[in-house]
Parts: C-alpha cells; sequence; structure tokens
C-alpha cells in the first residue's frame, strides 16, 4: 500500500499533468536517477592494466542486475549511462561511430535491448567537438548521423561534452543536436555541459533562458571527484549561485551538481548523508558513479531510503533555498507536496555540518516562512519516525556532528 505522502503524489500527477513544451520530448519532470561511469571509472579503457577499473560490456550489464536485482529500481533509480571512451578510435566508411570491439562486442543495441528488457533506461555519452575530452570521435559535423545512431541503437539519455570548441559555437551546437535528437522521435533526456564551458573555459556569464529551453538539465560547475574536498566546493558552489540559477530550476530543466561518490569508499557515512542529503534538497539528479558491488550496507538503506528520495523527486522540483549561517553551517529549506487543503505546504529542513566538530543549530520554523496555523508534525527523514508536532514559533536546537546533517521533513497538521 501507497504511504501517504505516495498517494498524494500520485493523485497530483493524475490531477495536474505537467505542461509539456521543453525540447517536444516531455522528458525529465523529476530529476534523473541512475549510474554513469565516468566518476568512478574514468576512461577506462586499458583492461589489460587496470582491470578492476575497465569500461566494458560486462561491468555495465553487471550495474544493470545490480539495479534489478537490488531494490534500486524500485525506489527510482533507472538510467545506466556509459561516458566517454566507450569507441572505436575512428568512424567506420558511413561516417558512424563504432563501439569499440574488443570491450563492446555486441554492440549498444545488444546493451540498450539488455537494460529495457529489465524496465530499465540507456544513457550514453558525446562530445560537441571533432573529438570527445578524452580524444574519442565527437560529433561535430555529424550530428544528424550521431542522433540517428542513438535513436537506432535504443538511447534514452545522452550526456553531451563541451571540450575543444569555440565559445560561439557552444551557443549554437547544443541547440543544433537537440533538433537532430528531436528529429529522431525517439525520446532522448538531454544533458548539457553548456554552461559550464561558457562559465569556466570561455570566462562568460551564462545565458540560462535558452540553455533552459535546448535541455533537460546541464553541468555548471567543475567536476567532482573521489574526495570529500570536491563535495564542499560544489555545495559552497551552488549556494553561491543560487540566486542566479534557482528560477530556471523545474519539471524538465535541472542544474546538475555531478555525480554521487557513494560507493569509492572515499566518504564518512556522515559525508554520504550530507551529498545525498543536499542534492535532494536541490531537486538534483541522483547518477551514482561507483562499483555497486563496494556500496556498503548502510549506504544502500541510505540509497534506497524512500522518505529522502521523496523529497528528491518531488513533482513540484523546488531547489531549497540555503541559508549559510557561517562558512560550515547551513540549513536547507524546501517546499514539497504534499499540501494542506491548496496553501499549507510540507517543507523539509536540512542543517548541515561542514565543520570538523559538532555544531549547534538554532532556529523557529516561522524564520524561515514555515507557518501552517495548526503547525506541523516533524519526521526525522533518516530514521523515518514521526518525532513531535511542532508550532511555527517553536525554537529548534539541534546538535548536528562533525560533517554530518539532520534533515526533518515537516508536514502541516
Amino acid at each position: 500500500m501507497l504511504p501517504l505522502r505516495g498517494v498524494c503524489l500520485l493523485v497530483f500527477s493524475i490531477l495536474f499533468p505537467a505542461k509539456v513544451t521543453l525540447l517536444e520530448n516531455g522528458l525529465a519532470r523529476t530529476p534523473p536517477m541512475g549510474w554513469m561511469s565516468w566518476g568512478y571509472y574514468m576512461c577506462g579503457d586499458d583492461c589489460g592494466r587496470n582491470p578492476l577499473k575497465c569500461l566494458d560490456e560486462k561491468l555495465i550489464l553487471s550495474v544493470v542486475d545490480s539495479f534489478f536485482d537490488e531494490g534500486y529500481q524500485e525506489v527510482g533509480f533507472e538510467y545506466i549511462i556509459i561516458d566517454d571512451c566507450w569507441s572505436e578510435k575512428s568512424r567506420d566508411m558511413y561516417g558512424r561511430l563504432v563501439p569499440n570491439k574488443e570491450r563492446f562486442p555486441r554492440g549498444m543495441k545488444f546493451i540498450a535491448d539488455y537494460i529495457h528488457a529489465r524496465g530499465l533506461k540507456f544513457g550514453m555519452y558525446t562530445n560537441i567537438a571533432d573529438v570527445t575530452c578524452m580524444l574519442y570521435p565527437g560529433s561535430k559535423n555529424f550530428f544528424d548521423i550521431d542522433a540517428k545512431s542513438f535513436a537506432e541503437w535504443g538511447v534514452d539519455y545522452l550526456k553531451v561534452d563541451g571540450c575543444f570548441v569555440q565559445e560561439s559555437y557552444l551557443d549554437t551546437a547544443y541547440i543544433d543536436l537537440g533538433r537532430a535528437l528531436n528529429s529522431t522521435k525517439r525520446q532522448m533526456v538531454y544533458s548539457c555541459s553548456w554552461p559550464y564551458y561558457l562559465q569556466y573555459i570561455h570566462n562568460r556569464r551564462p545565458n540560462y533562458s535558452p540553455i533552459a529551453k535546448h535541455c533537460n538539465m546541464w553541468r555548471n560547475f567543475h567536476d567532482v571527484a573521489l574526495d570529500w574536498k570536491y563535495v564542499i566546493a560544489i555545495i559552497h558552489n551552488y549556494i553561491d549561485e543560487y540566486p542566479k540559477i534557482n528560477e530556471y530550476h523545474g519539471p524538465g530543466h535541472w542544474n546538475d551538481p555531478d555525480m554521487l561518490i557513494l560507493g569509492t569508499r572515499t566518504l564518512t557515512p556522515g559525508q554520504s548523508r550530507v551529498q545525498l542529503a543536499v542534492y535532494a534538497m536541490m531537486s538534483a539528479p541522483l547518477l551514482l558513479s561507483c562499483d555497486m558491488k563496494m556500496i556498503t550496507p548502510e549506504e544502500k538503506q541510505l540509497l534506497q531510503n524512500t522518505e529522502l528520495i521523496a523529497i528528491g523527486q518531488d513533482p513540484l522540483g523546488i531547489m531549497a533555498t540555503p541559508y549559510r549561517l557561517s562558512g560550515v553551517r547551513i540549513i536547507y529549506v524546501k517546499k514539497h507536496l504534499p499540501m494542506k487543503g491548496d496553501y499549507y505546504h510540507s517543507f523539509s529542513v536540512a542543517m548541515v555540518n561542514l565543520d570538523q566538530k559538532p555544531s549547534k543549530f538554532t532556529f523557529t520554523l516561522a524564520d524561515h516562512g514555515i507557518s501552517a496555523p495548526d503547525g506541523y508534525t516533524v519526521m526525522n527523514v533518516f530514521t523515518k519516525v514521526y518525532e513531535k508536532n511542532v508550532t511555527s514559533s517553536d525554537e529548534f536546537e539541534i546538535e548536528v556532528p562533525p560533517e554530518d546533517v539532520t534533515l526533518y521533513s515537516l508536514f502541516p497538521l
């Protein structure tokens, strides 16, 4: 039986279907969830020297099996995405991209069929330049041919990088490739790196209006790496950028802070909670990059926490408002469903402590505009325990452990 929140979200989606205008594809109405190869496996093309980081058919099928067999699919993880370095170094005589014959001997259509047979979705990668970031064939001058290949292979999601091109080309290439994808009539989530390259390579402030019009999601900060300091940098960047990017974020068009690095043995349990909680509060895509066999039981329980996933997958798609109390203490406040009547929303509140010692958070709900007249019932998202009922004027005083987060969902009474 669906929990109350699940019933409310289902009714909302039936009574108020999303207006489909973006990209003519109607996709990514909630932030995509899945797995992507790059963060952990990187290029992964030297399987002889580094078999544990080999990007090949066996790896991809093993991720599919993990999603299907271990409960990830049931909570919303559905895209399995192959990043850079998947092809031969040359196109075929007809100008088509060719999957690497040693690492992907049965081709991409085989992998797509395997994925689709299990109710999951398939993602791939290209670049708008002549070559990819790792110098494999790119899609410049081949947009129509490549779009047709991706469609024929059964691709559901395309990540498109922007290495090695001029600034002016970025503003036309992403639009042109998007049109080529639309012309295939196959629905593909279109993930762009357009604003990242404008801002960090060409030193130009992105205009998000066309980006949000033509892309389902976009990277707009540096890559994550397997180190906590990169997660902290991402968190601070999105706090700083929030006033500029929030209005462009919502169903069908998402800011993408890059991959989750749970399952890589690089984060403590508290740090894992921080990354996943902040991403859920931001309504960010949740894309794992790890060896699925390395996910600990505690990480698996966290990744399959349906109350946490529901915050990130809320149909309103609101990016939480961050309040920086200090350089290391942040409160995130996110409005979401279900509602009481047509006025009082539910909220989630995350208290994030980036300090290396415990930190105390003191506030009232009214401080952050949370003010249903009959108060709220408070659930600890990590334990799924309803702890108490409160009014908007009641004071919260919470000590959060070092590099950790306390996360509450509040439902109006």
